[in-house]
């Protein structure tokens, strides 16, 4: 009696097992880099939103490059005497130089912005101390080309450099009285031709 209880609570127990239903995982799906198509068009709308936020930003340019422009025109000069800047033997390496700068503003279609200036009105005018340092006649290389001018400081070593920043073009390239035709002086012994005298009149502010 005992054996046949024990064995119809085993059956009832194997029964009960079954009807319950296992329970569905969810199936691992394999590791992908790539992003869900949803989430790609989202951040695609994302950075065509941000980027025309940034054309929107960007739009005042042309304001600032017309302020640049016009920072640009401020000049810079270098003075000196005029014999010695242009007839000494250690500064003819000065006119070719000028003259690739020339060559190269055409190639570019830039309009020139260096001058030479014969005895400028605005040395005594406006720089009466640094004036009486420089021997007559004298000569103003002058540029808007801040950095060019900084160079040929160094290079030239013995000329007096002054900011320009207020004063106008028309008055910074006014000439005073012309320059006399200067005679090369000594014995040229170098193997090559001297440059010929006036080869300076191409780079005054009237040619």
């Amino acid at each position: 009696m005992a054996v046949s209880m024990k064995m119809q609570q085993r059956t009832i127990a194997t029964a009960s097992k079954q009807s319950i239903a296992p329970v569905a995982r969810p199936v691992a799906r394999p590791f992908s880099a790539r992003r869900p198509v949803a989430a790609a068009v989202r951040s695609s709308e994302e950075v065509a939103r941000r980027s025309s936020v940034v054309v929107r930003a960007a739009a005042p340019a042309p304001a600032a490059a017309s302020a640049d422009k016009a920072t640009a025109a401020e000049y810079y000069a270098l003075v000196c005497n005029a014999e010695w800047f242009f007839m000494d033997p250690q500064n003819e390496s000065v006119a070719e130089q000028l003259r690739e700068k020339v060559r190269f503003f055409k190639e570019q279609n830039k309009e020139r912005d260096f001058f030479i200036v014969p005895n400028p009105k605005w040395l005594d005018a406006k720089f009466p101390e640094q004036a009486k340092q420089v021997k007559r006649p004298c000569v103003a290389l002058v540029s808007t080309d801040k950095m060019w001018i900084t160079f040929m400081k160094l290079r030239l070593d013995r000329v007096l450099k002054i900011d320009l920043k207020s004063m106008p073009a028309s008055e910074v390239l006014a000439a005073g009285e012309a320059l006399p035709d200067f005679k090369p002086d000594g014995k040229w012994t170098a193997p090559y031709a001297r440059y010929t005298p006036g080869w300076w009149n191409v780079f005054l502010p009237n040619h």
